[in-house]
């Protein structure tokens, strides 16, 4: 796999064109991350709310 630097030394881009795809990547990567975030806040929610649901069902009976 390529470096950002190695794609836009073959791509031949300006100094500003450099700056502009890594500011693109840099986003595109902080995006992906609050995503996985978010899913394993919820993945931990629903858990949570099971054996909850779940100890809170042995302790009624």
């Amino acid at each position: 796999m390529q470096t950002i630097d190695e794609l836009c030394q073959q791509l031949k881009l300006t100094p500003e064109q450099k700056l502009a795809i890594e500011a693109y990547c840099s986003q595109l990567v902080v995006e992906l991350l609050e995503s996985i975030k978010q899913d394993n806040v919820q993945n931990f929610d629903e858990t949570i709310s099971t054996i909850s649901s779940q100890v809170d069902a042995k302790n009624s009976k």
